[in-house]
């Protein structure tokens, strides 16, 4: 038994024509003057909406600018109002020490040390603490919790050596850099250097 052959045939005409059919669909809407009037208000909104975000935008980020800008500029000259603070109230003495302890002679290291010695009582008393002694001081000191007291106080018993045997108690570059150091260590403490 055999089966028909019934051939079904692609044609190609109503292919095309329904191809054309749909362009010219195409074609209609998009000539409708209608259509168009609808579409460029639509954008026209579209637009604007977009601008307003633009604009608002920008000006949000202008203000922003501007008080950063005059933020640093406070910043900036509280700044400068320290250091010169820090310059006018004993950094001048600070680098003398430091120059007397870069010295070449026993001499200087001896008197960079009773002067950074000196120097700590006056800021110390400076900063309120309540002591008529640099010891007195010192214990007052000790009270408000600073990291680099006992290099105060070591520093200050050298001094005290120093100043009490005299020549007898010698001293080396070496010794005196290292208690330079611990002056150094707490005036930084306290904000002075």
């Amino acid at each position: 038994m055999t089966l028909p052959i019934n051939p079904v045939y692609f044609n190609i005409t109503f292919f095309f024509s329904k191809i054309v059919n749909f362009f010219e669909d195409i074609w209609q809407f998009l000539s409708n003057p209608r259509i168009w009037t609808s579409v460029s208000n639509i954008i026209s909104i579209i637009i604007i909406f977009f601008l307003i975000i633009i604009i608002y935008s920008l000006v949000r980020i202008f203000e922003l600018q501007k008080d950063q800008k005059e933020e640093v500029k406070s910043k900036i000259s509280e700044m400068m109002e320290k250091q010169s603070d820090k310059e006018e109230n004993g950094n001048y003495r600070w680098h003398y020490i430091l120059t007397l302890i870069e010295g070449t002679q026993e001499s200087d290291w001896r008197v960079a040390i009773l002067e950074a010695d000196s120097l700590l009582e006056e800021v110390l008393k400076e900063k309120g603490f309540s002591g008529e002694t640099l010891n007195e001081l010192l214990n007052s000191a000790r009270e408000s919790g600073f990291r680099h007291i006992q290099d105060a106080w070591d520093a200050h018993i050298y001094r005290n050596e120093i100043a009490h045997k005299g020549v007898e108690a010698g001293i080396t570059q070496v010794k005196g850099r290292s208690m330079i150091k611990k002056y150094q260590n707490f005036f930084e403490e306290l904000g002075v250097i």
